[in-house]
């Protein structure tokens, strides 16, 4: 692409690389649509080419979402109806189906355009330069407009809004038409309904639930469009295995999964769990994946995981934020003197830690550190019991393969750990782990114990009878 720069800033006469850059960004590379494209974004009339030299496509985004206009009469009566609707029976977001699945749900409170598009036709068709228009307060008006045909016979009859939305249909030129196809939403694999809706669907296809939350200010969303959800592989994966949504972050339904799940950037990609409402995968916020490595991913991920209710999925480690802002005024002053303490503590001869004497004259060889009972286990092999009272025990490994192996109810949780190591040394590339690799072990019906800590009790004390096991890399 940085070839095609100097050829740009021949053709167009601007200096500005940074704005030839942009525009072969914006048209992926395509020179032709790029001069063309800056050549009709220069006013006319203009006696300076060079002056006001904006990216088209960031000018149209911060006329369509930069400003906020003062609301019409008409549009803040539809609004405080919209609001007493949605707020029926106090169930903010959550209402029945035919309310929580209307389609403009999924679409936020942007002037609809290029990089706010709409799945219907009537809306999608159409943009009009915000420069250049002047609000309508009859735009909103529903009264119907009798149109008479060539003949005066047969009258045609439309409303308003869209006699208003033909008219400026025909001021659309084929670039601008070129680019609402070519940042037009994934409308063809998105299903327009609610995320409770989506669950049970899901449920009953047995399907994952695959989000994407958008900002229709963010460029990077737009290049989600463009680059990714507009890839056909990516398509198929969606089609076959997902119930699919995109929702705008200030739209009804984007509002309310943002008030469940947290977001730090925008596009946001996450899978759900149709059963349990868990967010089970994330991509980066903020950035767009790579369409082949995405669909591998997703691959894995479909290998790893099952809606059947009988598996056992790996547990999913939600990374959790500290954030001081979340606390009560009492918990921020403790946090505040606790860190300042932490942060002072031994620095100057006020604050100097007092050490015992006894400490003081030890030999420093003397003070060894407890080390990690995980360290102190040696992989051991044991034999199958015959006889007595025993018990079968069910180890998933981190490549999806799964070993079955019998204790007796006296053996110690120690012994299991003692032979996993042991099993690993022997056969490494058939669980895909070492024995000098670091893992853990948990029971999934019993998520509170950790098995690490619980060395000296016996299998029958750890309530492991015919347990299924999870063997996680640490």
């Amino acid at each position: 692409m940085d070839e095609q720069v100097p050829t740009f800033l021949a053709v167009t006469g601007t200096e500005d690389a940074d704005v030839a850059k942009q525009y072969l960004e914006l048209t992926g590379g395509d020179l032709e649509y790029a001069v063309t494209l800056f050549m009709e974004s220069q006013p006319p009339s203009t006696a300076n080419p060079h002056a006001d030299d904006e990216l088209y496509a960031q000018r149209l985004q911060q006329e369509a979402y930069g400003a906020q206009e003062e609301p019409r009469a008409a549009d803040t009566a539809i609004h405080r109806h919209e609001t007493l609707v949605d707020g029926f029976g106090g169930g903010g977001f959550n209402l029945p189906d035919m309310i929580s699945d209307r389609p403009t749900d999924i679409f936020g409170a942007g002037r609809t355009g290029i990089f706010n598009q709409r799945f219907d036709e009537e809306e999608n068709d159409y943009y009009t330069q915000r420069s250049l228009e002047e609000d309508n307060p009859y735009e909103e008006d529903e009264d119907e407009i009798i149109v008479l045909d060539s003949d005066e016979e047969e009258p045609v009859r439309t409303s308003r809004r869209r006699q208003n939305r033909q008219n400026r249909d025909e001021e659309l030129t084929s670039n601008q038409r070129r680019l609402l196809n070519l940042f037009r939403p994934p409308f063809d694999i998105m299903s327009k309904i609610s995320l409770d809706n989506a669950k049970k669907q899901g449920r009953e296809e047995k399907k994952w639930i695959l989000i994407n939350i958008q900002d229709a200010s963010e460029f990077q969303c737009q290049v989600l469009n463009r680059d990714f959800w507009s890839n056909s592989r990516v398509k198929q994966v969606v089609n076959d295995e997902f119930i699919f949504m995109q929702y705008q972050n200030d739209s009804p339904n984007g509002v309310n999964y943002l008030n469940f799940y947290s977001t730090s950037a925008f596009p946001h990609i996450a899978i759900l769990d149709p059963l349990t409402g868990e967010r089970v995968r994330t991509w980066t916020d903020g950035e767009v994946p790579q369409a082949s490595e995405w669909v591998l991913e997703v691959e894995q991920f479909l290998t790893e995981f099952s809606l059947n209710p009988d598996s056992n999925n790996p547990v999913v480690r939600h990374e959790v934020k500290f954030d001081p802002d979340a606390l009560t005024e009492e918990q921020q002053i403790e946090f505040a003197l606790k860190q300042s303490i932490r942060d002072n503590e031994g620095n100057s001869e006020e604050n100097a830690i007092a050490l015992d004497e006894q400490l003081v004259d030890t030999d420093p060889k003397e003070l060894v550190e407890p080390k990690d009972p995980f360290d102190l286990l040696v992989p051991t092999d044991h034999i199958e019991p015959t006889d007595g009272a025993t018990t079968r025990i069910q180890v998933r490994f981190p490549n999806g393969k799964r070993s079955i192996h019998k204790f007796a109810l006296s053996d110690q949780v120690r012994t299991i750990f003692q032979w996993l190591k042991f099993t690993l040394s022997q056969q490494p590339e058939e669980f895909g782990l070492s024995s000098d690799e670091r893992f853990t072990l948990s029971n999934n019906a019993h998520k509170s114990l950790k098995l690490i800590e619980s060395l000296d009790l016996t299998v029958d004390e750890a309530n492991l009878k015919n347990a299924s096991l999870l063997l996680e890399k640490a």
